[in-house]
């Protein structure tokens, strides 16, 4: 049984350094400058830091395909930026606390385009 439990807490302390060593700020300055940051999802923020937050340019990439590049405010999507899609559209234009606001264009990936102002992620007509 002794040997069970050694063996069961040294398996979860080389886990814990593995996830250690690939999450968190892997490159440059992630408090106040520019930093490539990697989260336990594997999603990774490339750009400029302040006070710890995402803020100024930079490009959020998660696994499943999506890319944001453009500009972040407090750890948000604020001011002009695109969003790719994994089936390839994209939403170029204003965004608001993480959300499409103002004026955009989203082409779908077919090259249909729909241009308008948009608030809150929805096209107002």
């Amino acid at each position: 049984m002794k040997k069970y439990l050694i063996s069961i807490t040294f398996s979860f302390f080389i886990t814990s350094l593995t996830l250690a060593a690939v999450t968190g700020c892997q490159e440059g300055n992630c408090d106040n400058g520019f930093g490539k940051w990697i989260y336990t999802d594997k999603t990774m923020y490339e750009g400029e830091w302040a006070g710890t937050k995402k803020h100024g340019q930079g490009t959020e990439t998660w696994p499943n395909g999506y890319i944001y590049k453009g500009e972040f405010k407090k750890s948000l999507w604020s001011g002009e930026g695109v969003l790719i899609f994994p089936d390839g559209s994209t939403y170029k234009g204003e965004w608001a606390n993480g959300f499409m606001n103002g004026k955009g264009t989203f082409t779908w990936a077919d090259g249909k385009e729909k241009t308008g102002i948009w608030k809150n992620g929805e096209l107002q007509e």
